[in-house]
């Protein structure tokens, strides 16, 4: 798994110097948490590039030993009224400490209540990001298909 401390603090540093536009490595799990971001509201656009620049729409290039280094996620900003659309994203589960939670404590979290010594109540426009046998899902996708998973992150 690719580390996500570095898309979380990269995410939440790009938003605290307002800037619009950031790259990101490429990998299935940032891929996957970017996705989930945009779905919810909090970045404007994905596309996949290189390191200069995103590549036009609908425009892929394949792997290759030559230029997997260089592959990026390019991340369009959302801003309202000048503020930023994310304020906060924190990572959860470390590779020093990973942090899994049930569909129960799933559901307690959900519900704004303690379930777990090291998992804080959802607040309100929180987004957390779980990984579970279904793939790397929000947590009311978890809840729908009534499945715990590892805590990957958190924003808001």
């Amino acid at each position: 798994m690719a580390p996500i401390y570095h898309l979380c603090s990269h995410i939440q540093n790009a938003y605290k110097a307002q800037l619009k536009r950031i790259a990101v490595p490429y990998s299935k799990t940032n891929k996957a948490i970017s996705t989930i971001l945009y779905e919810e509201g909090l970045l404007e656009s994905i596309q996949s590039g290189d390191t200069i620049a995103p590549f036009e729409r609908g425009y892929e290039v394949p792997f290759s030993n030559s230029n997997i280094a260089k592959r990026r996620l390019w991340l369009n900003l959302k801003y309202r009224h000048g503020e930023a659309a994310l304020t906060t994203m924190k990572v959860i589960s470390k590779p020093s400490r990973r942090i899994f939670a049930s569909l129960e404590e799933c559901e307690a979290i959900a519900a704004s209540r303690n379930s777990h010594s090291l998992l804080k109540p959802q607040v309100l426009g929180q987004i957390t990001i779980l990984n579970t046998p279904y793939g790397i899902v929000e947590m009311k996708d978890a809840l729908k298909k009534k499945v715990g998973g590892e805590v990957l992150c958190y924003a808001l």
